[in-house]
């Protein structure tokens, strides 16, 4: 499947943005981006289209997005349905997505922008996902919020077989058929998402590129600080059921 994709592909990128009610700053992101997208020599002349993926939700997202399509060549918002996790919206506008790569971002452009056309460039040299990584120490200067996402980070290397010092920031690249290859078996929804679609992307022996972000902001008002406690025995319900996946051979295979 995505080998015949990628062949029929009509965008050189797809930038895939999860958007559950984020009306406060979806107007913003999508200003920016358009700014970006015209005027950085690393991606003007790049074929680009922009997928909003907003499940159903209780602000104004769906009707700003709506409003921001004549920014852009091309502006998608796909509406999922009722909501269910970030896992969900991503996987779903992932592989809907057109372009020859695809990458996801956040709404709250944590990562800066310029850092797009870097991946790009990776993509290019023949990586078939590219992801950020922070320096955790330096981001998360509080010590309970840096023992869990470093303790947490240790387990995932464990569990996912992937060694690589950062698995959460949400700015990762695949090509065409990497994105088909690892979402096609994407089964975690929720926050555990990505710490998932890298253990497959492992499993199916794709090279993983990883790209220091130095620059990476924390956005106030982050919906896992604020359920750390509990977000955080999730994450490790998902690493377990990763690592069980993994034992059995589910990530591998064809799809």
């Amino acid at each position: 499947m995505g080998s015949r994709a990628a062949k029929n592909a009509v965008y050189d990128l797809s930038i895939v943005i999860p958007a559950f009610n984020e009306a406060r700053r979806i107007g913003r992101t999508l200003d920016e981006l358009a700014q970006y997208l015209a005027q950085s020599p690393d991606v003007k002349d790049l074929a680009v289209e922009v997928v909003v993926v907003a499940a159903d939700t209780t602000d104004a997202t769906h009707t700003i997005v709506a409003a921001k399509r004549a920014k852009f060549r091309a502006l998608r918002l796909l509406k999922p349905g009722p909501r269910v996790g970030k896992g969900r919206d991503v996987q779903y506008g992932v592989l809907r997505a057109s372009g020859r790569a695809i990458i996801f971002m956040d709404a709250d452009l944590a990562t800066p922008l310029q850092h797009l056309g870097t991946f790009f460039a990776h993509h290019r040299q023949g990586h078939d996902v590219v992801i950020a990584t922070r320096n955790l120490h330096k981001h998360h200067p509080n010590f309970w919020r840096r023992l869990v996402s470093n303790g947490g980070n240790l387990l995932f290397r464990i569990a996912s077989g992937v060694w690589v010092e950062d698995s959460q920031c949400g700015f990762k690249l695949f090509s065409h058929q990497a994105a088909h290859a690892c979402f096609s078996r994407l089964t975690i929804m929720g926050w555990g998402f990505d710490m998932e679609v890298l253990a497959i992307a492992k499993a199916q022996g794709l090279s993983i590129k990883t790209h220091r972000v130095d620059d990476w902001v924390s956005v106030p008002g982050s919906t896992f600080n604020r359920g750390m406690i509990k977000n955080s025995f999730v994450s490790l319900r998902e690493l377990a059921y990763i690592f069980w996946n993994r034992l059995r051979g589910v990530y591998h295979g064809q799809t």
